[in-house]
């Protein structure tokens, strides 16, 4: 009997309402999901589970047209939440990792144009570096600077 499987009904909804980030399931939604899943044989048995309560936390809208909406179940709420707490550890890790990964980078400045960028790793060895602001730009106060190349002291003064 589909009674039975209320609580596959309800964690297959909470794990797409979760992997889609969304509030709530539309009752046609929610019948796709679960026909395609074979956890309800067809569309009029999911709307006759909602109606007979055995899926407390769906509800239907007041206003018209009236539609029936089943958000995360209190298991799906408290799954989430954990979710969305190590997915924002993650990112923490993350960007701590990034930005220790950019302090550790070799930088380059343009005395020119105050450009100042990361070094790629292929062109760390080059002794001079095209500034990139200038590489296309022509015609600055009568003179021509595209592809111009800078050389650089090992102080990152400009040379030549």
């Amino acid at each position: 009997m589909v009674t039975e499987n209320i609580e596959k009904i309800i964690q297959a909804i909470d794990t797409q309402l979760i992997q889609k980030n969304k509030p709530y399931m539309l009752l046609a939604e929610a019948n796709r999901l679960l026909t395609s899943t074979r956890l309800i044989a067809d569309n009029k048995a999911l709307k006759k589970i909602v109606e007979s309560g055995l899926i407390p936390h769906a509800y239907q809208t007041l206003k018209s047209p009236k539609q029936w909406r089943i958000p995360l179940s209190e298991k799906g709420k408290a799954e989430k939440e954990k979710l969305d707490k190590q997915n924002k550890q993650q990112a923490k890790e993350n960007q701590y990792t990034i930005q220790t990964q950019i302090l550790n980078q070799p930088d380059l400045c343009c005395p020119l144009r105050e450009y100042t960028g990361i070094i790629p790793e292929q062109f760390r060895s080059e002794p001079c570096l095209i500034c990139p602001k200038y590489q296309a730009k022509n015609g600055c106060e009568g003179m021509n600077y595209e592809n111009q190349i800078f050389y650089l002291d090992e102080n990152g003064n400009l040379i030549y």
